[in-house]
């Protein structure tokens, strides 16, 4: 006969931690017991020859002219602009692609939008942290689309800094040679336009007019795509974000156009029961509530399993949120449920200004601390705003510095520079440790001869 045992449980049953499985150690550097990391000598030849080409093109006085604009401006403010791209590994030590050219970019309390959706000061952003981007040029078709960026290079400086005073009440404070999206007026398309190009009723910056016919109406018009939304900490936003991760979903598919292109389908929303009338009303006053519209889609869920058709005594209903990608994810940014993780931001679709507005005035208030940030994209948001990284443009936006560089290497060296530049490049271990050891070398004499 089987008796009946009681045995007294625990309510819960306790999980014991998985045991880390041992890494394979890496095949170079062993000393004794001890593994060394290999060291990055591309970041190591990156700052040697950065080094000497400000001090290459630093005057014996202490002043470098800027290839790009012609300002002489402190050793202090030099950068090592390059004319291709640092993908380009063909072209990145190459010394006829990289000159010195000034600094420019944001003040470190401006805000700037990271891959986690959370609003970051400027200067508290380090290297190697992602942020949320964009195409630096129109590659699909007519537009720009989003991407997630790497934050490559920061860096601190003090320099003359203006107040952008928007029609909307925002403000922003940065350098003359800044670059904004913008377009000169309504109907043109988006082009990166720096901070003293800028048009307030057809005056610039360096009060400059412009020419032709009703121009005291041109007003340049920048591209804002988000709002800058913080987390609300309340009972309600928790409320709807504990919904969103129990009875709701956050989907995002592609879409194939006829023409090719792609569109991108984004939905929140939360299902439940009309059972629960109370909850299916709560749910539809806080959805409206933290959108900021009264368009919330209501959707009868089909009756249906693996077999087929069945019937149900309550109807199911999906409760959507309506309107734009960037409005259900600021919508997200709002409450933020953990679900908001699952949100790809290169599934976002493209650039669209959905807050673009007007300059209304530009001022300038003095020298101030400036934070200069370079990504891997050439892009970020900042203040809601779509920006360009500090100092790092390509050629088709440096008119000046192609003119410049030309004058200074001949057109016949331009030409070959170009070729290299398309050409794919690998260096060897043992090349940048020879390169790095030549420029050290290099810069230690220039260092001794130029005086800084």
């Amino acid at each position: 006969m089987w008796q009946k045992i009681k045995i007294d449980m625990p309510y819960y049953i306790k999980r014991t931690k998985a045991k880390k499985k041992d890494k394979p150690l890496p095949l170079f550097d062993k000393a004794g017991g001890t593994v060394k990391k290999k060291p990055d000598l591309k970041a190591k030849l990156d700052k040697e020859f950065s080094l000497f080409i400000r001090l290459r093109d630093c005057m014996s006085n202490g002043y470098f002219r800027c290839i790009s604009c012609g300002q002489i401006k402190p050793f202090e403010q030099a950068d090592n602009g390059h004319y291709f791209s640092r993908t380009h590994l063909a072209t990145r030590f190459d010394e006829d692609n990289c000159h010195a050219e000034c600094r420019h970019c944001l003040t470190p309390d401006s805000l700037v939008l990271m891959k986690d959706f959370i609003w970051k000061q400027l200067g508290e952003i380090s290297v190697g942290e992602e942020i949320f981007a964009f195409d630096e040029e129109v590659i699909y078709k007519t537009s720009r689309r989003y991407r997630v960026g790497r934050v490559t290079h920061i860096e601190r400086d003090i320099q003359d800094v203006y107040e952008v005073e928007l029609e909307n009440g925002d403000k922003m404070k940065t350098t003359a040679n800044h670059k904004w999206l913008a377009r000169a007026r309504q109907g043109t398309s988006y082009t990166w336009i720096e901070t003293q190009e800028m048009w307030v009723n057809g005056v610039n910056l360096h009060g400059k007019h412009k020419t032709g016919p009703h121009t005291d109406r041109t007003t340049t018009i920048v591209c804002k795509p988000f709002q800058v939304i913080q987390q609300e900490k309340s009972y309600e936003s928790g409320w709807i974000a504990g919904m969103i991760d129990a009875d709701g979903h956050i989907c995002q598919q592609n879409i194939s156009n006829p023409d090719g292109t792609k569109r991108y389908g984004f939905r929140v929303g939360i299902a439940q029961c009309e059972k629960y009338m109370d909850i299916c009303s709560e749910i539809k006053r806080l959805l409206e509530k933290f959108t900021g519209n009264n368009k919330t889609c209501r959707q009868m869920m089909e009756d249906s399993n693996r077999r087929g058709t069945f019937k149900k005594t309550y109807q199911s209903w999906q409760f959507l949120i309506t309107g734009t990608n960037i409005e259900k994810l600021q919508f997200l940014m709002r409450v933020r449920p953990h679900k908001i993780e699952k949100v790809d931001i290169e599934k976002l679709g493209k650039l669209k200004s959905q807050y673009d507005t007007k300059v209304k005035s530009i001022k300038y208030i003095g020298k101030e601390e400036i934070v200069v940030m370079e990504t891997d994209t050439r892009t970020f948001i900042a203040n809601g705003y779509a920006m360009h990284n500090c100092n790092r443009f390509k050629a088709d936006h440096l008119e000046g510095y192609r003119v410049n560089l030309i004058a200074k290497i001949g057109q016949q060296k331009f030409d070959l520079l170009k070729v290299k530049a398309a050409n794919t490049s690998k260096i060897s271990d043992f090349d940048y440790e020879q390169l790095i050891k030549y420029y050290k070398a290099l810069n230690k004499k220039l260092r001794k001869e130029k005086g800084v």
